[in-house]
């Protein structure tokens, strides 16, 4: 594999810039890496001055041929043909090495972007999706990949040109390619049952994850998310329970869980100071938590990512 100049957090303007993507308003990104393109990867400035929209966006990458090497959150991963990928809003991500026949397609929307998108349309399910960040891949089919494919491909064709419908074409596109997206899941999880309006459980979930994932780092206690839903902790957890199998406490535990394990690669940070971000009252009560839900150590999780994947 080839050794890749980018070593700082992508800056997606001249990222695209570089290797010929589109971008909407700096809401909706759109880029196809081929053999022809890489050529012109260098090296990738800092993201620190980027607009605000695009440090809050969700990534799709999946990949058509050869090899990359990618560090997420400071974790290395290799990544092959016919792989999905996914990258979380605000996730650090290092492009490290790929292969001289490498050929992939990055799709990446704001929040605003797909909440436009899904306005009047039928929400997709969020249970597909929920298990999806402690894992950021999986393989896909030839037929799923063909099918991704031709939306990413729809998508970049009313970037590159002018339409008297721009908007709302890359927002049915967009939403296109999500639903195909949401069908990768639903095969994955034996889920057949037709797309239809989120019930009032489904809310519920939906409204409760996007909570734990905007203050469980602050917030640690189930009724902090009971009281914002204006419904009791005990009925949250039989919500919860019924519909994912877990309770609001396992929901939140793997939030932080994540967040540590993210913070303990993480250079030049010590357990202390790990340990006041999670917001935990010393480095013992952090310490029994982490070895709770990790079976390890926070000093042995870290001494073991020392080296790469």
């Amino acid at each position: 594999m080839r050794r890749g100049q980018i070593s700082t957090t992508v800056n997606l303007q001249k990222f695209i810039k570089m290797i010929e993507g589109y971008s909407y308003n700096d809401k909706l990104i759109a880029v196809s890496i081929s053999p022809f393109t890489k050529s012109n990867i260098k090296e990738v400035p800092t993201s620190k001055n980027t607009p605000e929209e695009m440090e809050k966006m969700i990534g799709f990458m999946f990949i058509i041929a050869g090899e990359v090497e990618i560090s997420i959150d400071y974790a290395n991963y290799k990544f092959g043909e016919k792989c999905w990928v996914e990258f979380r809003p605000s996730a650090e991500v290092k492009l490290i090495k790929y292969s001289d026949n490498f050929h992939a397609y990055i799709i990446m929307a704001s929040e605003s972007f797909i909440l436009d998108t899904l306005l009047d349309k039928k929400p997709i399910p969020v249970s597909h999706f929920v298990d999806s960040r402690e894992s950021p891949h999986m393989e896909i089919t030839d037929e799923e990949l063909t099918a991704v494919k031709l939306s990413a491909d729809r998508i970049l064709y009313y970037m590159r040109i002018d339409h008297g419908f721009k908007k709302d074409m890359l927002h049915n596109t967009f939403y296109n390619f999500i639903l195909e997206a949401s069908n990768i899941f639903r095969n994955r999880d034996g889920v057949r049952k037709q797309l239809q309006n989120l019930s009032r459980k489904e809310t519920i979930i939906r409204d409760f994850l996007i909570l734990v994932e905007q203050n469980a780092m602050t917030e640690h206690n189930p009724s902090f998310y009971s009281d914002k839903l204006c419904i009791s902790t005990q009925y949250l957890s039989i919500v919860l329970k019924e519909t994912t199998g877990h309770t609001a406490n396992y929901w939140i535990a793997k939030k932080i869980t994540a967040q540590a394990k993210v913070l303990l690669r993480t250079p030049n940070i010590t357990i202390k100071e790990i340990t006041d971000k999670l917001h935990f009252a010393d480095q013992s009560s952090f310490g029994k938590f982490f070895k709770k839900h990790t079976g390890q150590s926070p000093k042995k999780y870290r001494e073991e990512f020392a080296t790469p994947r």
